[in-house]
């Protein structure tokens, strides 16, 4: 996960912070290294194989193109 800014006011933190997590939503692309299945959600969760072992970049991160 990104790492705020360290010079940031705690309301400036606090917009930062909401910003991410909207850019989050229904953003997260996620892929299972055991059973290999790819979806999208909110936030980094369990397979529904059970796995643990979850990839998980924001969509965002990707370039455009």
């Amino acid at each position: 996960m990104q790492q705020p800014p360290s010079h940031l006011t705690p309301a400036e933190l606090a917009e930062w912070q909401r910003v991410l997590e909207a850019a989050n939503h229904n953003n997260i692309f996620c892929h299972c290294r055991q059973c290999d299945r790819e979806w999208v959600a909110s936030a980094p969760e369990v397979c529904i194989c059970g796995s643990t072992r979850i990839e998980a970049i924001a969509c965002w991160q990707f370039p455009d193109g």
